[in-house]
């Protein structure tokens, strides 16, 4: 009994004294570059918690370059997050790299964490690439995400991931990146307008605006973006914020004839119909064919000739009615003249539209009234014939 228990004694202190013995990390080295991945990893993982190992950084700078193969050659799930790991804690230990920099002075090629790391890097950088070439652009989509986790300076790759991922019609992933990209520190200009896009698609227009903004921060001066952020306000019901923004766009462009026109709408929405006015008046200045500011121009005056047409229906009053009251057939004949001064007045409008687009059904059946109203018989019956084979077709 006494000699059985002194002889598992004897194994267990065996197997102890083995289980501590100091892992070489000579001996990882020389697996990894046999392929024996399994060895290396083994002696690695081992060395990381020895008390002999684990504070050492050529350890820890071994074990990056295993998990790094592990990763690449056997594409070991949590291999490739493992090895930057390590790589880190490698600087964290040495971080100035003497004890893991070496130099061969053949090829003058110096070995540490930087140059492991751009060899990973360029590893699925070129595996992107390749996909890429091949139109393979989910593939090339993940290879440049991949590329970019390694090394984050390399804003390039981040965004052809971006790039590679809308050629493969993933949307969300594209979004995803161009996102990083910015966060990065990237300002390029199709940045934002793609996160524009791609939000404004989805009709979410606050993130929408949000990346106009962080455009406008990059180019303030920007009549593009300017644009934009008006068309969303405009989407968004912002009438003060869209016109306010318009305002300063024209200051920018004072002859662009769009603008002028869209801040005409904004202040005929918001009901300043002078300033509406002025603002068409402006644009026809720059360019006398503006097509839609003379349109809006010209509803405007018709309007207010149809404003009057309708008041004079409301009267009690008709010709020839039979003793009509004083007031309200002088009420009537004023506003038969009134009618027939703004009919006069919007004629031309009318007519130059009318020039510019002789097939349009809008300016066709106003011009008939006007010329109805005006009692000009042969330009109401050639326009009524025109509408009448428009119609036709």
């Amino acid at each position: 009994m006494i000699r059985t228990f002194f002889t598992l004694f004897l194994a267990l202190t065996v197997i102890t004294g083995f289980a501590q013995k100091k892992p070489k990390i000579s001996q990882a080295k020389t697996a990894l570059e046999e392929g024996d991945y399994a060895e290396a990893k083994s002696i690695v993982d081992a060395a990381i918690v020895h008390e002999k190992t684990k504070e050492d950084p050529i350890t820890w700078f071994v074990r990056g370059q295993v998990y790094a193969a592990l990763d690449t050659a056997n594409n070991e799930p949590g291999a490739l997050e493992t090895s930057l790991e390590a790589f880190d804690k490698t600087l964290e230990l040495d971080p100035d790299q003497k004890k893991v920099n070496t130099i061969d002075f053949a090829t003058g090629t110096v070995t540490n964490v930087e140059s492991k790391k751009q060899g990973y890097y360029s590893y699925y950088y070129n595996r992107a690439l390749d996909g890429y070439n091949s139109e393979n652009f989910t593939d090339a989509a993940n290879y440049f995400e991949t590329a970019f986790y390694i090394m984050p300076s390399d804003t390039n790759a981040i965004l052809n991931a971006a790039y590679s991922a809308s050629l493969a019609k993933d949307d969300e992933k594209a979004n995803r990146n161009f996102n990083k990209a910015y966060e990065a520190g990237v300002r390029d200009m199709n940045i934002f307008l793609q996160l524009y896009n791609y939000a404004f698609k989805k009709e979410n227009f606050d993130d929408a605006l949000d990346a106009i903004k962080k455009g406008r921060e990059a180019y303030p001066n920007d009549i593009d973006l300017m644009k934009y952020e008006v068309n969303l306000y405009i989407q968004m019901e912002k009438i003060d914020e869209a016109r306010q923004g318009i305002e300063k766009a024209i200051k920018a462009e004072p002859e662009n004839t769009d603008l002028l026109f869209t801040l005409g709408v904004l202040k005929d929405e918001s009901g300043d119909k002078e300033g509406a006015l002025e603002a068409y008046n402006r644009a026809l200045e720059v360019d006398p064919n503006h097509f839609n500011s003379l349109f809006n121009l010209g509803v405007i005056s018709y309007n207010e000739a149809s404003e009057l047409v309708k008041e004079q229906g409301s009267l009690n009053y008709y010709p020839g009615k039979s003793r009509p009251d004083a007031n309200e057939k002088k009420r009537y004949e004023e506003l038969e003249t009134m009618i027939k001064e703004k009919l006069k007045e919007t004629l031309p409008t009318w007519e130059k539209l009318y020039t510019l687009d002789g097939t349009d059904l809008n300016i066709l059946q106003t011009l008939q009234y006007i010329y109805n109203g005006l009692k000009k018989t042969e330009q109401y019956n050639k326009i009524s014939s025109e509408l009448e084979a428009l119609q036709e077709k």
